[in-house]
C-alpha cells in the first residue's frame, strides 16, 4: 500500500465522532476520511466533543480520537489543543458541523487547513437555537467564517451545496466537490417481490429538521384510500418522545413502528420489505440515508430542497416534491406524492423496476474512491503531488440542474 504521508500529522476537528448518540452521516464521512489519510501512513487524531459516558481518549483503526468538552466547550477546548500543536501539526481536515473550528486562527500561516461544508445551517440556527444564539450562529457563519477560510481549501460535499454557500454567503472563492460513498449491500441483492406495496419507511434521526411530523401527517390523511399502510420509523434522536404523541394523538399506534437505532441486519430487513422511503427533511448536505434506501431498492419521495435533490433521480430512483415557505402547504404536497408513488409502487412489475433503478444509482457512490480522493486532496495540499482535478467544482452556482455532479455527503449536524 502507497504511504505518501508517512510522518505527517494531521488533525481532523469534528464536533462528534461516530460513537456519539446523535451521530450521523457526517460523522460517518469524517471518519472515513480520517481512515483514508491514515490508510495513507498519516498520523491521525481526532479532536471531538465529549458525550457523557465516552472515553476521553480512544485508539480505533490507529486513529487516536480525543474527546474534550460539550457541544459548545468543544470548541476552546480544540482552539488551545490547535495552538498547543501548532508546530507539530502538519495539516488539518476543519468540517463545518454548524460551525467549524476556526482552525486557521490557531495555527501557523502555513499549515494547510481544508474546509468541508456539509450544508449551509442558516436555517437550521433558527430550528435548534433561541433567537439569540441562532442569531450568532447566523453571523459567524455568514461573516467571519468566510474571511478565516478565504485563502483556505474549501470542498463541498454536493453541488447543491456549493451553490447555497455562494447564494446564502456569498461565498466568492472556488468551492470543490469531494466525493463521498455509502455502505450497501451487493448490487442485484434483495427481491422486489418480497416488497410491501402498502409499507413505507423513514430512515435517520429523530431531529425537528427532518420533519417525521410531516411524514406521520400524511400517512394520517391517506389512511381511508390505503386501510393497511404502515410506517416503520428507523432511527433514534431527541425528537421521538414528541413524535410518538403525534402519533398517539392520530390515533396512528397500530399503523407506526418506531424501531429506534437497530443494527445493519434489521435495517436491511426493514428496508427490504419498504416499497417507498420517504424524507421530508428542510435541507441536506446529501442524502445519505436517500442512497441508502435506494441500495436496497426503496425509492423516495423527497423534498426538492438542497442535497435531496441531488441524492435522487426524479422519476428513476424516487420523487421531488415542491418546496414552499408554509410547512402545511408541504405537508399537502408531500401527501400528494406519497399517494402517486404509492400507486406507482402498487404493482410488482413497477416495484421491480424502481427497484433496479435505485441499486443501479446507489452503487455509482463508493467509500474507497471517497478516500482516494480525500487522499489526493491532502497530498496536494501538502506539496506532495498536485490536487486531483476531480475535487474542483467550478462555477457550481452556474450549472443547471441536469448538469450538476451528484455526490454523497454528511447530513446536517447543528442539532
Amino acid at each position: 500500500m502507497s504511504t505518501p504521508l508517512a510522518g505527517r500529522r494531521v488533525a481532523i476537528v469534528n464536533w462528534r465522532d461516530t460513537e456519539h448518540s446523535l451521530a450521523g452521516g457526517s460523522e460517518i464521512y469524517a471518519w472515513e476520511l480520517a481512515r483514508a489519510l491514515r490508510e495513507g501512513g498519516a498520523d491521525v487524531e481526532f479532536l471531538t466533543a465529549r458525550e457523557p459516558g465516552q472515553e476521553a481518549t480512544v485508539v480505533r483503526d490507529g486513529i487516536v480520537v480525543r474527546r474534550r468538552g460539550g457541544p459548545f466547550s468543544f470548541y476552546p477546548h480544540t482552539a488551545l489543543r490547535l495552538l498547543a500543536r501548532r508546530r507539530r501539526v502538519d495539516a488539518v481536515i476543519d468540517p463545518s458541523c454548524g460551525l467549524p473550528s476556526f482552525a486557521p486562527l490557531f495555527l501557523r500561516r502555513r499549515t494547510p487547513v481544508v474546509l468541508v461544508m456539509h450544508h449551509v445551517h442558516q436555517a437550521q440556527f433558527s430550528t435548534h437555537f433561541p433567537a439569540p444564539v441562532a442569531a450568532l450562529g447566523r453571523w459567524l457563519e455568514r461573516v467571519p467564517m468566510p474571511m478565516v477560510y478565504r485563502r483556505r481549501r474549501v470542498v463541498a460535499v454536493s453541488a447543491s451545496t456549493a451553490e447555497e454557500m455562494r447564494r446564502q454567503l456569498g461565498w466568492k472563492g472556488s468551492v470543490g466537490l469531494l466525493a463521498n460513498g455509502a455502505d450497501l449491500p451487493p448490487l442485484g441483492a434483495g427481491d422486489p417481490e418480497a416488497k410491501d406495496p402498502d409499507r413505507i419507511a423513514v430512515l435517520g434521526r429523530l431531529v425537528a429538521h427532518k420533519r417525521v411530523d410531516l411524514v406521520i401527517r400524511a400517512l394520517d390523511a391517506l389512511r381511508t384510500d390505503h386501510p393497511r399502510l404502515r410506517l416503520d420509523v428507523i432511527g433514534k434522536g431527541p425528537e421521538r418522545r414528541e413524535l410518538e404523541g403525534l402519533v398517539a394523538r392520530l390515533g396512528l399506534a397500530h399503523r407506526v413502528t418506531f424501531h429506534g437505532f437497530v443494527d445493519d441486519d434489521t435495517k436491511a430487513a426493514l428496508l427490504a420489505r419498504a416499497s417507498v422511503h420517504v424524507c421530508a427533511s428542510d435541507a441536506e448536505g446529501w442524502g445519505q440515508a436517500v442512497v441508502e434506501a435506494a441500495g436496497h431498492g426503496v425509492p423516495t419521495v423527497a423534498r426538492d430542497v438542497p442535497g435531496l435533490r441531488d441524492s435522487v433521480v426524479a422519476g428513476e430512483s424516487g420523487w421531488l416534491v415542491p418546496d414552499a415557505d408554509d410547512l402545511e402547504e408541504v405537508g399537502r404536497r408531500l401527501t400528494a406524492q406519497v399517494r402517486a408513488a404509492l400507486a406507482e409502487t402498487a404493482a410488482p412489475a413497477d416495484r421491480a423496476r424502481h427497484f433496479q433503478a435505485c441499486q443501479a444509482w446507489a452503487h455509482r457512490f463508493d467509500w474507497s474512491e471517497m478516500r482516494r480522493q480525500a487522499l489526493d486532496l491532502v497530498t496536494g495540499e501538502l506539496g506532495i503531488n498536485e490536487p486531483a482535478a476531480s475535487t474542483t467544482v467550478p462555477d457550481a452556482q452556474h450549472r443547471p440542474r441536469e448538469e450538476r455532479v451528484a455526490v454523497i455527503g454528511g447530513t446536517a449536524c447543528v442539532e
